[in-house]
C-alpha cells in the first residue's frame, strides 16, 4: 500500500504528535509499504495534489484539529480512506464531560465531577465534590495537558485561571491505582490489548511530564488478578463497541480497590516508541505488518 501519514503543527502536543507520526512512519516501513509525511497545516497543498494516490491514510495528530474529529471529517470529504475513528466518535470523546455522560448511561462509574464553562469559576468546592484532593483539567485538551492534581482552596483558584480557553472538568482524586487499556478493532470485532498498570515514580498523579519523558519504568503490565482484567476489559469493550470507535484507541481507568473509574477514551493515542499502545502491541506478539493490515478495514 501507500500510505499518507498525517501530523499538526500547531497543536500544544506538536512535539507528541511528530514523534508519533515519524514512529509511524518506521512502522509502515518495517511492514513493506511506501508512505510520505505531512506536517498540516504547512504541508496541506502538497498533500491535496497527491491526496487520490494514497490507499489508506492515517492520521497522527493529537489534541485541536486531530482528535476533535476535524481532519477525520476533512478526509471524508476528499474520499480518503482513513484509518481512524469517524468524526463523530472523535467530536464526543474529546469533550470529557460529554463522554461521562454516555458513560454514566452504560452504567460504567466516573468521578464525581464539575462542569465549568468557559469564563465561569468557583472558589470553594460545590456538591457534589465537598473535599480535596480534586483533579482540575481542560475539558477538550489533550488527555495530559493542563492536568492538575489539586489540593485546597488556593491551588484551586490558581489553577482555574491557567485555563482560559477551554471550559474546565474538575473531578475528585481516584486515590490508588490507575490503568491504562488498549482497544482495537479488526474483521472479527472488537478486543483489548495487554492491560498497563501506571506507577507514578515521583508521586501519585501521573502527568504529562511523566508521561512522556520517563523512560516506561512506571509501568507494570497487569498479569495477575484475573478477575480485575475482566472487569477492565469487559467495560473497555462495552464503551468501545457502544460509541463505535475504529482503528486504535485506548481508555483510562483509575480503582479505588473497589470500584473502577472511567477517566478517558483517547481516540488517536501516542505512538511514539515511548507511548502505550506501540508497547501493548508489541507485547500482545503482533507485528508492524498486522496493525497496518487492520488499520486499512
Amino acid at each position: 500500500m501507500n500510505i499518507a501519514i498525517i501530523t499538526w503543527g500547531i497543536s500544544t502536543e506538536r512535539a507528541v504528535a511528530l514523534r508519533s507520526g515519524a514512529n509511524m512512519q518506521d512502522w509502515v516501513t518495517t511492514a513493506g509499504h511506501t508512505s510520505d509525511i505531512y506536517d498540516f497545516p504547512t504541508d496541506i497543498p502538497d498533500f491535496l495534489s497527491k491526496y487520490d494516490t494514497y490507499d489508506l491514510v492515517i492520521p497522527v495528530l493529537h489534541g485541536i484539529y486531530g482528535e476533535d474529529g476535524q481532519i477525520t471529517a476533512f478526509l471524508a470529504t476528499l474520499g480518503c480512506w482513513y484509518a481512524s475513528s469517524d468524526a463523530t466518535v472523535h467530536a464526543l470523546c474529546i469533550d470529557k464531560h460529554l463522554t461521562n455522560q454516555v458513560v454514566v448511561n452504560l452504567g460504567v462509574k466516573v468521578p464525581r465531577s464539575l462542569y465549568l464553562q468557559r469564563g465561569q469559576r468557583i472558589q470553594i468546592l460545590e456538591s457534589p465534590l465537598v473535599c480535596y484532593p480534586v483533579i482540575t483539567k481542560p475539558n477538550k485538551w489533550g488527555s495530559s495537558i493542563g492536568a492538575t492534581k489539586v489540593d485546597d482552596r488556593s491551588e484551586l483558584i490558581g489553577t482555574q485561571a491557567t485555563i482560559s480557553d477551554d471550559d474546565i472538568l474538575i473531578q475528585e482524586c481516584i486515590e490508588w491505582r490507575e490503568f491504562t487499556v488498549g482497544v482495537y478493532r479488526d474483521r472479527t470485532g472488537y478486543h483489548t490489548l495487554p492491560i498497563m498498570e501506571i506507577m507514578s515514580l515521583k508521586n501519585d498523579f501521573f502527568d504529562y511530564e511523566e508521561k512522556y519523558e520517563t523512560d516506561g519504568s512506571n509501568e507494570v503490565w497487569m498479569e495477575w488478578e484475573d478477575d480485575l482484567q475482566k472487569r477492565l476489559s469487559s467495560e473497555s469493550l462495552l464503551i468501545c463497541k457502544y460509541i463505535g470507535t475504529r482503528w486504535v484507541v485506548r481508555i483510562d481507568w483509575r480503582y479505588d480497590g473497589r470500584e473502577f473509574y472511567f477517566l478517558e477514551v483517547n481516540t488517536i493515542p501516542g505512538f511514539t516508541s515511548g507511548s502505550f499502545i506501540p508497547k501493548m502491541w508489541k507485547k500482545a506478539g503482533k507485528s508492524e505488518g498486522e496493525i497496518i493490515e487492520m488499520l486499512s478495514i
